[in-house]
């Protein structure tokens, strides 16, 4: 059986936001607060949709009403995946901006209006616990080629927001054809659980169920698309990957409080080396997994990996 990427990824479309932040206080935004802006982004949420239908689109997507897909697929994340830059971890000065990108996925890049003016409600709370309060200035989406086309700007009236469409199968074929060498890197914690326990010391084998479950559930909860139907081929091509150096290990990042006593809570980083003929077959699934990042909290910013060759 020779596997290749699915024609029905023309059909699948994002796009990428860059949000301006100006900060209007100082703040020190590091790697646990920039993975913990769930919960306020959420808060924010609730001031600026309620917790009806919007809200609900936005941060809960409802599941499936097709028993079948319940049990194929995850349940389904948020449609938007924000983008972490560890570049940006610094402390900012009042009046310092800082630029947060993040991805909107098939149906969600209608709730890119919404998310925007929680963002906005956001930056009068403060990015972390009352802390770090900003003010949105700006607005640009990604064009096909890189350049940036300008949604809205500080001293402008909002319009309507117009983002330009990408598709994923022109993405990935702008993409360099990935060989039968590569390279994942994780750089923010991905906390990926099976059977209800961490993943401390994956294979290549154990990680690429996560990358097949994250994009085959974003695509069918997002996009409407269920664009492989039997996964076992893809995961005996996985299979065949040969490990030639495997420097993930677990960091742990924040201390919770619990009744049985603090807890560790952390995720995998570091880099996966690999070998494999398969590996070019499998490359779409690779680098569309790395735009939607992987594990608990992958829409704010935790799992984020790259590809490599």
């Amino acid at each position: 059986m020779t596997l290749a990427a699915p024609r029905a990824l023309a059909d699948v479309d994002f796009v990428l936001v860059d949000f301006t932040l100006e900060f209007q206080e100082a703040f020190d935004f590091d790697l646990p607060r920039l993975l913990r802006v769930r919960r306020d982004l959420r808060a924010a949420g609730l001031l600026t949709l309620g917790d009806g239908e919007a809200f609900a689109a936005l941060f809960d997507p409802p599941l499936s009403t097709d028993p079948a897909a319940v049990k194929r697929f995850q349940r389904p994340g948020p449609s938007f995946v924000i983008h972490p830059d560890l570049a940006l971890c610094d402390a900012y000065e009042e009046g310092d901006q800082m630029s947060l990108s993040v991805l909107f996925w098939g149906r969600g890049i209608q709730f890119l209006g919404a998310f925007a003016e929680t963002l906005r409600a956001l930056g009068g709370s403060g990015l972390n616990r009352g802390e770090g309060r900003f003010e949105l200035t700006a607005m640009a989406a990604r064009k096909p080629g890189g350049d940036q086309q300008w949604l809205w700007k500080r001293g402008r009236s909002a319009g309507p927001l117009v983002p330009p469409i990408l598709s994923a199968a022109w993405w990935l074929e702008s993409l360099p054809v990935l060989g039968e060498q590569a390279c994942l890197e994780f750089v923010t914690p991905a906390r990926l659980l099976s059977q209800g326990r961490p993943l401390f010391r994956p294979t290549f084998a154990s990680l690429f169920p996560f990358i097949l479950r994250r994009v085959t559930s974003m695509i069918h909860a997002h996009c409407g698309l269920e664009i492989i139907a039997d996964p076992r081929p893809w995961q005996r091509a996985a299979g065949e990957v040969l490990i030639l150096g495997n420097e993930l290990h677990w960091q742990d990042w924040r201390t919770l409080d619990g009744q049985a006593g603090p807890q560790e809570l952390g995720g995998l980083v570091g880099r996966l080396r690999v070998e494999g003929e398969s590996l070019p077959c499998l490359g779409w699934l690779l680098h569309l997994g790395s735009l939607l990042q992987l594990g608990k909290g992958a829409s704010f910013g935790a799992g984020c990996y790259r590809v490599d060759a």
